[in-house]
């Protein structure tokens, strides 16, 4: 006779887990997952404050620079101000040096021009075109006078423009008003 055994058998090679053991690792794998999380995110934070403290230092020591860099530029303006203000003071002292020569050759060119003891000037104005007026003796003196402007190097159309017989204390004089161009 055969015997059939229709209970299920327990074998011995496989256990079953108990509830509690396998909450425990699931407690343990989910705890050692939020520690490395919150490793990680301390690692970040101190990276990051790591980061903030050496942009920190980094801003501070641009920022001294931009300052002294002001102070120079600062500087460099002042300097430039200077040296523009002196390059016009100069440029002022060259301008009258050079303007100062013109009429004292005017007035000596006149004078080598005119006899002092027949022609008088009273008013002499102008720079490039220049008026004289002044009396003289008789009206072949003041002829005279135009020719030697005429034959100077230094004076060109020099023109007549009146003459006029006048009593001056007791002696008949000729006023005269003539007009010159200077050359350069």
């Amino acid at each position: 006779m055969i015997k059939i055994n229709l209970l299920p058998i327990k074998r011995a090679g496989k256990k079953t887990k108990a509830p509690a053991d396998e909450a425990l690792m699931q407690l343990g794998i989910g705890l050692g997952v939020v520690l490395i999380f919150l490793g990680a995110c301390g690692y970040r934070w101190q990276s990051n404050m790591d980061e903030i403290a050496l942009q920190t230092q980094l801003k501070e020591s641009k920022t001294k620079e931009v300052e002294a860099l002001k102070k120079k530029v600062q500087e460099v303006e002042d300097y430039e101000k200077k040296k523009l203000s002196l390059e016009n003071q100069v440029r002022i002292i060259e301008q009258l040096r050079k303007n100062q020569g013109g009429p004292v050759r005017l007035l000596d060119y006149l004078s080598q021009s005119l006899d002092p003891v027949k022609v008088w000037l009273s008013n002499v104005e102008g720079d490039a075109q220049v008026t004289v007026t002044g009396k003289a003796l008789t009206n072949d003196d003041i002829v005279e006078f135009i020719k030697n402007l005429q034959q100077s190097k230094y004076f060109s159309s020099v023109t007549l423009q009146e003459s006029v017989q006048a009593l001056d204390e007791g002696v008949t004089v000729y006023a005269f008003k003539l007009t010159m161009t200077v050359k350069s």
